[in-house]
């Protein structure tokens, strides 16, 4: 990204443009205060204006149901799928990807030791650094055994619910002037597990090609960086990010929920008048309503009314079929058919009503037999007539596999 771009946010009490620039070793700020969300809209039409490229993760949904129309929007699930693959080198994106699920899931660094090296031989597998391919190889990993394996198997598998469509890349992303709602998760976890596992797969992509791409834009970033009670937590994707030379920006309504390492590491704060006011420093009195532009590097203060940013909103990108409804729903209907061979769609959906929905196994059988994984054909049934079970392909068997069985 060429350097001395600048954000145009507004005007001082003087009338005087108010900018921050961008680019060069890549500038880290935050947005704090009840406005986060304004300033967070402000900042990223104000990037696109600059050429910037912006890459906003859209954490709390709120710039999404404001500012689609402004840039390309895709649910995160378009994304998700390819944010499980592993890029070369395997390795290092396999550490990103355990301090990832770290920060997701708060654990400690003796259990993000024990994430890392099942995503270790989940890398050497070639398979998918998906919750469930994590969970199936947890009580496999050499050297960790016992009740922390067992707890930290539970809380992984925990997140096996997700939705995802083989849709997007991330090479999409790193062209920029993308914005990927998260809103739409099943629950809060999953959501702010996949931004994360966004995160460390778009910092492993800019270690593999050298190139660090546009600013980056996170809202609700308490959600994940947050104050941990864990003294013993890592941070390792959080200074990942602090050495990245890409411009950083997270956004926060609840800035002493932040983790306190953000508060002190990132050099730029633009904070609206209530958290200005709030801090535990003397602080000038500015008008409330207002924004402050905040230095630590210089030490300069400088207050300014925001600029109009026009609300444009607009339909998500069309994300294509599907590869599968959902990962687990999807490996336990592809493992009865390969174990049990007189397999009928409703012995299949009456097999998993338990723990899945009815209709989410009908749209997993129509998408797996739309894509060819599996067929229907007439099979002998003993003494009995014969009866159309589903029988795995090639490609079925493929995709078994890809998914951790």
């Amino acid at each position: 990204m060429p350097a001395d771009r600048q954000l145009w946010l507004g005007y001082s009490d003087g009338g005087e443009k108010i900018t921050l620039d961008v680019g060069g070793a890549g500038t880290k700020s935050l947005l704090l205060g009840s406005r986060a969300g304004e300033l967070a809209a402000l900042v990223a039409l104000s990037a696109k204006e600059a050429g910037t490229n912006p890459v906003i993760l859209d954490l709390g949904g709120s710039l999404s149901k404001t500012m689609s129309g402004h840039f390309d929007t895709y649910d995160y699930r378009s994304f998700l799928y390819d944010s499980f693959r592993l890029e070369e080198p395997g390795a290092w994106h396999s550490q990103l990807a355990a301090a990832a699920y770290a920060v997701a899931l708060d654990l400690t660094s003796e259990e993000e030791s024990i994430v890392n090296a099942a995503a270790q031989v989940v890398a050497s597998d070639g398979t998918l650094l998906s919750p469930v391919s994590l969970h199936d190889v947890l009580g496999k990993v050499e050297g960790f055994r016992g009740f922390y394996v067992d707890r930290l198997s539970g809380r992984i598998g925990a997140l096996r619910l997700f939705d995802a469509v083989e849709d997007q890349s991330f090479q999409r992303l790193v062209q920029g002037n993308v914005l990927v709602d998260f809103h739409s998760a099943p629950y809060p976890q999953a959501g702010e597990l996949a931004a994360v596992l966004f995160l460390a797969k778009l910092v492993a992509l800019s270690h593999c090609s050298g190139r660090t791409g546009g600013l980056l834009l996170m809202t609700d970033a308490d959600r994940v960086f947050r104050a941990s009670p864990r003294v013993t937590h890592s941070d390792r994707l959080l200074r990942q990010l602090l050495g990245w030379p890409r411009d950083v920006m997270f956004s926060s309504g609840q800035q002493f929920n932040l983790n306190p390492l953000l508060l002190h590491a990132f050099p730029v704060t633009i904070y609206s008048s209530d958290a200005w006011h709030s801090q535990q420093r003397p602080v000038p009195r500015v008008l409330s309503g207002s924004f402050v532009l905040h230095d630590r590097r210089s030490g300069s203060s400088r207050s300014f009314a925001s600029r109009r940013i026009p609300t444009k909103t607009a339909d998500y990108a069309p994300a294509r079929t599907g590869k599968y409804v959902s990962p687990e729903l999807t490996r336990r209907i592809l493992e009865m058919i390969e174990s049990f061979p007189l397999s009928t769609p409703e012995s299949i959906v009456a097999y998993v009503v338990q723990e899945f929905l009815p209709a989410d196994a009908d749209s997993a059988l129509a998408a797996l037999t739309r894509q060819g994984a599996l067929i229907l054909e007439p099979k002998n049934s003993g003494s009995g007539p014969k009866v159309f079970a589903c029988t795995l392909t090639d490609s079925g068997r493929d995709l078994l596999k890809e998914l951790g069985a």
